[in-house]
């Protein structure tokens, strides 16, 4: 059991590290990133703190602009205040 876990936790975060936007809309982007941290919360892994770089990482590009607004600011917003922001 303990060995399916762990396999489980690995793939989740190689699915998280790697999610991109590609031709998604951004709604269906962030609701991927946030069903892969639901299920990493779900085998005991927080990655609540990396939900917005893993978010901006995986733009497309045409989102150039409000990527480096995000990243200039001096307190970085939650990830919920990036999915406001980006509707």
């Amino acid at each position: 059991f303990a060995t399916s876990t762990t396999a489980r936790k690995l793939q989740l975060r190689h699915e998280l590290r790697n999610v991109r936007q590609r031709e998604m809309s951004v709604a269906n982007y962030i609701s991927k990133i946030k069903e892969i941290c639901d299920s990493l919360a779900s085998v005991d892994v927080n990655v609540e703190d990396k939900m917005v770089q893993v978010c901006l990482g995986g733009l497309a590009s045409k989102f150039g602009a409000f990527r480096t607004a995000i990243c200039m600011r001096e307190n970085t917003p939650s990830f919920l205040d990036c999915n406001r922001c980006s509707l």
